[in-house]
């Protein structure tokens, strides 16, 4: 979480990305008239730190990841015997054929 006690510098916005090169120079051909008002080209500004960011501390109130609570379900009854069929009268499978291979979606019985 971001640190409340950071705060931004002041006048940190006000420094550019990009200043004027120092060492540029108007070409002595440069024609104001045909090639319109010369501009000095920019360079990175070595004090431009990026967009200010807040310090990160860990969370303090932090409780690790969260578990659902386990509640007895008062009306569950054990039943053995709920899967348990006398005879199976048929077998079924759903099955796909596609590019990739054979896919088996569904095991029917009855």
């Amino acid at each position: 979480m971001d640190d409340p006690e950071d705060v931004k510098p002041e006048g940190y916005d006000d420094i550019p990305e990009k200043i004027v090169d120092p060492e540029a120079e108007k070409p002595e051909d440069w024609d104001d008239e045909d090639d319109g008002e010369w501009e000095a080209p920019t360079i990175a500004n070595p004090e431009f730190k990026g967009p200010w960011v807040a310090k990160r501390i860990e969370n303090p109130d932090y409780k690790g990841p969260w578990e659902h609570p386990e509640i007895d379900n008062p009306e569950y009854v054990h039943d053995d015997s709920i899967y348990s069929f006398d005879s199976f009268g048929a077998v079924g499978f759903d099955v796909w054929q596609v590019k990739s291979g054979t896919i088996i979606d569904n095991v029917i019985i009855a």
